[in-house]
């Protein structure tokens, strides 16, 4: 599903992330603005986040990494409220308020 499926195109970025917390879903973004902000800015520690870093746009090596995240992290994102895991070529890296990356 997509901010266009559930009516929040065009809001802003604290509304979206504040609906998929309050569903319990996993926001998926490769804005850089909206990624600075929940990765170091105001929105640090709200929602469960992948955002992604990619230089190389190769859709279906992205699905296959996101897939693959979601299997790994099952755990985090099942018992955590809040987790911003960055997925790039190299790999993924998981930040969780009150810790270091992972």
């Amino acid at each position: 599903m997509s901010v266009i499926d559930i009516g929040l195109a065009g809001h802003n970025d604290r509304e979206i992330l504040e609906y998929s917390e309050k569903n319990d879903l996993i926001l998926i973004s490769g804005d850089k603005d909206f990624g600075g902000l929940v990765e170091f800015g105001t929105l640090w520690g709200r929602g469960k986040v992948i955002l992604l870093r990619y230089r190389l746009i190769n859709v279906d090596q992205i699905v296959k990494s996101i897939a693959k995240v979601l299997d790994r992290e099952e755990e985090t994102f099942r018992t955590k409220k809040s987790v911003v895991i960055v997925l790039s070529e190299a790999g993924y890296r998981v930040h969780k308020p009150g810790g270091l990356p992972k």
